[in-house]
Parts: C-alpha cells; structure tokens; sequence
C-alpha cells in the first residue's frame, strides 16, 4: 500500500518543470553577471611578469633535492609577479588568473580583501624552477572574481 500514497501525488504538468528550469537557471545567470554599471571584465590586470632567478646566489633552489638539476649558469624563473585592480564596486575575495608560459597553463588563485580602485601587487611561486625564457607570459588572463557577498563574475568560456 505504500506505492498508492506515492501515486496518489499529482504528476507536474510540463509547464511546472519547464518554469522551474526557467527560474534556476535565471537565478544562476544573475549571481553570475556583473550589476549594472560594472565594467565588462571587472579586475584588470596592469602587470604580469615571470621573474628570473638571480644568478649569482649560491643558495639551492627552493625544490632541492626533488626537483630538477640544472647547470648554474642556465637561467631559471623564480616566480610570478601579477599586479592588478578591482574596478567593481563590490570588495572581491578571491581573483582567480590562468597564466600561460612556455605552453604551460597555470591557474593561479589569489585569495585576500581587494578593495574597489585599489593597486594589489602580488608574488606567487608558480613557474618557479622552469626555464626563463623571458619575462613575458604568452598569456595572463582573469578569469574568475568572488565577492564578499559571495557573488561571482566568471569569464566567457
């Protein structure tokens, strides 16, 4: 008798899943686009550079013994520096940036209070022990943004 409790529920109409999808996905697309008045892209990068490694120090590199031997004399990056800043009206808490160097894509997540208009200047250890090839990554991009109100603003895919 338990399966004639079941069946004696109403089956939704079309209509009632159809509006149900409608509204979730509606619900999604609003925490995910920037209110009015937001820029397009609202955290803009002003720099991204890998750093070398300065080749005088006779320091080991932070990876010895588990990573890579290299020769002294070969150039190696030691880092990423990414500056950047959050033109949205809202504070952010966490920028997150895909970096592409020497082919390798990278995402890097920078988690902090970054207040609106405010110059934010960091150093993170990625690409760190790879081969310098330059300062210049082939690519830095951000590509996700949360708030402290816990909305977001992702990139087009």
């Amino acid at each position: 008798m338990a399966n004639s409790a079941v069946s004696s529920l109403p089956m939704p109409s079309r209509f009632h899943v159809s509006a149900v999808i409608a509204a979730l996905a509606g619900s999604t697309l609003l925490t995910t686009l920037p209110a009015t008045g937001q820029p397009a892209i609202p955290v803009e990068i002003k720099t991204c550079s890998i750093l070398p490694a300065d080749p005088t120090t006779t320091a080991r590199p932070f990876w010895f013994p588990f990573g890579p031997v290299v020769a002294v004399t070969a150039p190696i990056a030691d880092g990423i520096r990414i500056s950047f800043v959050n033109h949205a009206r809202l504070t952010a808490d966490r920028v997150l940036f895909a970096v592409n160097y020497r082919g390798d894509t990278q995402r890097i997540v920078d988690v902090g209070t970054f207040a609106p208009e405010a110059t934010i200047d960091h150093t993170f250890g990625n690409f760190s022990g790879d081969a310098f090839l330059g300062p210049n990554p082939n690519a830095c991009a951000v590509t996700a943004v949360r708030y402290v109100d816990h909305t977001f603003w992702r990139a087009a895919p």
